[in-house]
């Protein structure tokens, strides 16, 4: 680190995550990754069309619904949120 230069980190709970799609449908099969220290990240969340996506694309146990976490390094599959329609401004909460 150059002299001078303080690193200063700082820890943030996420109460939510929107993401938009804006003129574009929702992405089909994708994830969503975390890090505490910006360098090393783990997966936080899978998104798939379909339940059999879960297996069949990322090896992961569907959850049935919207997923409710327990504890903070639960990671879910979920296929809730990847429906084309609407077509545009569709969001992920």
């Amino acid at each position: 680190m150059a002299a001078g230069v303080c690193a200063v980190f700082q820890t943030y709970q996420v109460a939510y995550v929107i993401v938009k799609a804006a003129n574009a449908p929702r992405p089909g099969q994708w994830l969503l990754e975390r890090s505490v220290d910006g360098v090393r990240y783990s997966v936080w969340q899978y998104f798939a069309m379909t339940d059999s996506d879960c297996w069949n694309v990322f090896g992961v146990q569907p959850t049935i619904g919207v997923p409710r976490y327990t504890t903070d390094d639960e990671v879910h599959c979920s296929s809730a949120f990847s429906h084309l329609n609407p077509l545009e401004n569709g969001e992920v909460t």
